[in-house]
């Protein structure tokens, strides 16, 4: 195993300006702070876990920097507000009872299992609210009435002064919060609008603040082929699965032979899975790489290997296997013994081991990777007719080809990635709109929250006191436990994506790159096996149904039965009208 990775890998990390999907989910780290959490937790949180694959273009490094540098700004703006409260509190100003009676319920209502809950909550904290900015004018009044008579004493100019000096402290006191809060979203828009414009670099992030060592491990092991993943998918970072299938054909089961039966085994053809790979791999590069028309070349397409392994390592496990075992550090194989880090690069020869043992724990698959970027259009003339398009999902295949027991089995997996969410995309537009358009969109889009800025500032700052707190102690050591998950559990790139496709044409294009991928795999398979004498008849008719079964039927008016997916079935009966 190797911790290198391919130069090219050293030039997407370090070539400027910053790809669209890194730049947004920048912006994440500054707009949603249970994204950025989540973020650092992931990354930041054990320096011992494995990282998730990057796909379509995401460069962790800037993004776990931005992470950083937004929380920094949070930490600030939480501190100031929390040792504001503790001041006026101390003081025994009447603040926080305005606080309690105005801001609280307008924050609570904020909160998603308020605003989703049940409706008296809501009517409730409604009330409350109303019945609090009801009652500030009287509260304020009350007061005023009790210096009045305290410095009754006073001519009547200073007296005027005095309580018109002392109003304006309590407003201001009650509203401090507040503007606290609607600052650091002005100077956040500001931020986003200059360091993430299209086409910058990422601004001064803080790439200072990264423990040199996890640093450079992010930015190398992003691009590696060996994924370790600690949940159930083995193809974290790649989205959701649009589709599988499988096929088995037998390898003794030739074309011209003697299939009667026999009371010794057939003669089978030798298939060796690695070689299969390579011929799959061509052909399918030759959508690419031998299309001499630019408009029918699927310039996008990438090819490379991925590795899947469970990254829960078991020392027990490994005891029973291993010939040499030295528990004064990591003795697995997946594990660095000089650093105790995941490899996360496999060599060609691992490579090739592993797609020959399809039993092991290291799972070979090849990964067909297109991304849905569509080209400019130009006329013969060379006018352009319509500008590239980032459509921003990713569709990616994993070929796994497996001979066991006389058989090949081919398994065939699609996932798409969709597009990141909308609301990151918000770089794209604050930089035309100028400073005052840009305060002006910060005030519109902060109006909604300034209550929960303000009063969960305390709350917030303890949960990130204390996550920092957790991630500077010294890291636990897993040489010395039986069991450690250093499996990447979340995909950052994953983290910021909206649900599903957002628009129909994402839907098309990933069936579209799904079923050109899977017509090309199919082809080459037959033709591999067809030229080893192997009989195909059987893996045909399989490859038929699931194309049957793969139908896409969307709008319009569909009458008679459909049937679709494994085991599917349709019958209709009598005449239909």
């Amino acid at each position: 195993m190797s911790q290198t990775v391919a130069s090219g890998a050293d030039d997407r990390t370090a070539a400027p300006p910053l790809p669209n999907a890194t730049r947004y989910l920048c912006a994440g780290a500054y707009l949603d702070s249970r994204f950025r959490t989540r973020v650092l937790d992931e990354i930041l949180g054990d320096p011992y876990r494995a990282v998730a694959p990057s796909y379509g273009g995401t460069d962790l490094a800037p993004v776990v920097a931005h992470c950083l540098r937004a929380e920094r700004m949070a930490l600030i703006r939480d501190g100031l507000i929390t040792a504001l409260m503790v001041l006026l509190f101390l003081t025994g100003s009447v603040a926080p009872v305005l606080w309690l009676a105005v801001f609280l319920p307008a924050a609570l209502l904020t909160l998603p299992r308020v605003r989703w809950g049940p409706w008296p909550l809501r009517t409730l904290l409604v009330c409350w609210a109303v019945a609090g900015v009801v009652s500030a004018p009287a509260l304020l009044l009350s007061v005023g009435v009790i210096e009045l008579v305290m410095f009754l004493s006073l001519p009547a100019s200073s007296l005027v002064a005095l309580l018109g000096a002392h109003f304006l402290l309590i407003v201001l006191s009650v509203l401090s919060p507040v503007l606290i809060a609607l600052g650091y979203r002005v100077q956040r828009y500001l931020a986003l609008a200059v360091d993430l414009a299209p086409g910058a670099g990422g601004g001064q992030a803080e790439e200072n603040a990264w423990p040199s060592g996890r640093m450079s491990y992010v930015s190398r092991a992003q691009w590696g082929n060996i994924a370790l993943y600690g949940a159930e998918n083995p193809f974290v970072g790649a989205g959701r699965v649009h589709r599988s299938w499988s096929i088995t054909v037998e390898t003794d089961r030739t074309a011209n032979g003697d299939n009667a039966p026999s009371p010794v085994p057939r003669e089978h053809v030798r298939i060796d899975p690695a070689d299969l790979h390579s011929f799959v791999r061509q052909r399918l590069l030759e959508m690419r790489d031998a299309v001499p028309s630019p408009p029918e070349r699927v310039a996008r397409l990438h090819i490379s290997d991925h590795l899947a392994v469970r990254g829960t390592f078991a020392r027990l496990d490994w005891e029973r296997s291993a010939t040499a075992r030295s528990w004064g550090g990591q003795s697995h194989p997946l594990i660095d013994a000089a650093t105790g880090l995941p490899h996360f690069t496999a060599p060609p020869e691992t490579v090739t081991t592993a797609a020959r043992h399809p039993q092991g724990g290291l799972r070979y698959y090849q990964r067909v990777t297109v991304g849905a970027e569509a080209g400019e259009v130009r006329s013969p003339a060379g006018h352009l007719l319509a500008p590239g398009e980032d459509q921003e999902i990713v569709v990616s295949a994993f070929i796994h080809l497996a001979v066991e027991g006389r058989m090949l089995y081919t398994q065939f997996v699609v996932t798409v990635l969709p597009p990141i969410r909308d609301d990151f995309h918000i770089v794209d537009e604050l930089p035309v709109l100028g400073r005052p358009g840009i305060v002006w969109r910060a005030l519109v889009r902060a109006r909604a929250e300034l209550a929960a800025d303000a009063m969960f500032a305390p709350g917030r700052l303890v949960r990130a006191l204390i996550r920092i707190v957790k991630a500077n102690r010294a890291a636990r050591n897993p040489a010395r436990y039986p069991v450690y998950p250093f499996g990447a559990r979340l995909s950052v790139r994953e983290l910021g994506a909206e649900f599903r496709e957002d628009r129909f044409t994402q839907v098309l294009d990933a069936d579209k790159y799904s079923k050109l991928i899977e017509r090309r795999l199919t082809e080459a398979v037959l033709d591999y096996l067809d030229a080893k004498d192997v009989d195909t008849s059987g893996y045909r008719a399989q490859a038929a149904t699931l194309t049957s079964y793969g139908a896409l039927i969307t709008g319009g008016t569909f009458n008679g039965p459909v049937a679709a997916g494994t085991g599917a079935h349709a019958t209709q009966n009598g005449s239909g009208k």
